[in-house]
């Protein structure tokens, strides 16, 4: 195989990776009326029960300023509630509402959950390989120092 063809399908091969997560984000905005992002903040909720909005930020590897826009919006669609800390009134938690537990049973299974799974199945070595071909070909689209959260999606995490 000679040099263009190979780059023809290292090309065909990262456009078939961005529909499918395009198509992913459709998908489920058409199921749930939510964002990957907006349902992954509702799945890390739930796991926590209660959690610090800085303590989201950490665990999605957001800024904290995203992820005081991504919670708020969540808030404002009775997704979440805000509480209080009972000795540090400054301090507040967000914990699921009944909607927001609905909203997760609901929620179709997204294809970072998909792609987690297969993963997960793989040999250490060969997820090691992919790692650093995936880091590689960021670097090589000059999108290595772009923030990026643990998300499939494509766009503005919001």
């Amino acid at each position: 195989m000679d040099d263009y063809a190979k780059v023809g399908d290292a090309l065909i091969a990262l456009r078939q990776i961005s529909r499918a997560t395009s198509s992913d984000s459709r998908m489920l905005a058409r199921a749930s009326g939510l964002s990957v992002s907006q349902l992954i903040a509702l799945q890390e909720v739930s796991a926590a029960g209660s959690i610090s909005p800085s303590r989201m930020a950490e665990r999605m590897a957001l800024s904290r300023g995203t992820m005081t826009t991504l919670m708020r919006k969540l808030e404002d669609r009775k997704l979440v509630e805000r509480s209080s800390d009972t000795i540090d009134k400054r301090r507040h938690f967000f914990s699921l509402t009944d909607a927001g537990k609905l909203a997760l049973e609901e929620a179709p299974v997204m294809l970072h959950e998909k792609f987690s799974t297969k993963f997960g199945e793989l040999k250490s070595w060969e997820q090691t390989l992919i790692i650093s071909a995936l880091e590689r070909v960021a670097f090589m689209l000059d999108a290595d120092n772009i923030e990026a959260a643990r998300i499939l999606d494509v766009g503005e995490i919001s």
